[in-house]
């Protein structure tokens, strides 16, 4: 048409990135590729490709991190990928993201809490504290409960962190079979995370999950604190 204008290149790419972005395209963590892997991607020049980055950052999609690279501010909306998935949910329901991991873990006797959850009386129980943090703040709290049978079992080496780190984090929810999650509201995760102030305003989702392999014990039960003004409930139904 006579008169019409042909659409900036930039702004091509933005509504291709942001319907990337949208439709969950991306690392799971946030993070999007190198500005030379997205360039290629685009099939567009690195200058062309910056001036789209800007206009998503003005628009908050994503941040940019000095030295870290550019990150998806917005929650990602792909489908299958909310909480129905057999997945960690931190990761699922957080939106910003989680750059460090700080794990510390006591053994303990059961208590009347833990054998209810637990649905029997273990010898003893491995309490774990996880603070999830972005840029050195902690910004969700996780406390899971693991009967000594799963110790045993699994073959968890409590001397290695990163090993106890990875189980509760990946191999759990590789090997299991179902979980289950009752959704709540709190006003005690900051109380309960002590380390870290997690949620501004106080209020925060707490997931209780059960994760099960095999037969009616749980293999861990996890308490998940996610602070409400950085994370988002979806479930998708099918």
């Amino acid at each position: 048409m006579k008169g019409s204008k042909k659409l900036p290149k930039c702004v091509a790419v933005y509504d291709k990135l942001f319907k990337l972005i949208k439709d969950g395209e991306f690392d799971e963590a946030g993070k999007l590729p190198t500005e030379p892997e997205l360039a290629k991607i685009m099939e567009v020049s690195r200058m062309t490709l910056r001036q789209a980055l800007a206009l998503l950052q003005e628009d908050g999609v994503i941040k940019n991190y000095h030295g870290k690279g550019n990150f998806i501010t917005q929650p990602q909306n792909r489908y299958g990928k909310g909480l129905e998935t057999l997945k960690h949910p931190v990761y699922s329901a957080l939106d910003l993201a989680v750059d460090e991991v700080e794990i510390e873990f006591r053994i303990e006797p059961p208590t009347d809490y833990t054998t209810k959850v637990l649905g029997r009386k273990s010898p003893v129980v491995v309490f774990v504290d996880r603070w999830y943090k972005s840029k050195g703040e902690g910004v969700a709290y996780t406390l899971s409960f693991i009967p000594i049978e799963t110790i045993t079992e699994e073959k968890i080496d409590l001397s290695d962190k990163n090993a106890l780190l990875k189980f509760l984090e990946e191999t759990s929810y590789q090997k299991a079979r179902h979980s289950t999650i009752n959704i709540n509201f709190s006003v005690a995760g900051n109380f309960t995370s002590m380390k870290y102030t997690i949620a501004k305003n106080s209020k925060s989702w707490l997931l209780e999950e059960k994760v099960f392999t095999k037969g009616d014990f749980p293999l861990v039960h996890h308490k998940h604190y996610l602070p409400m003004e950085n994370s988002h409930i979806c479930i998708e139904i099918k």
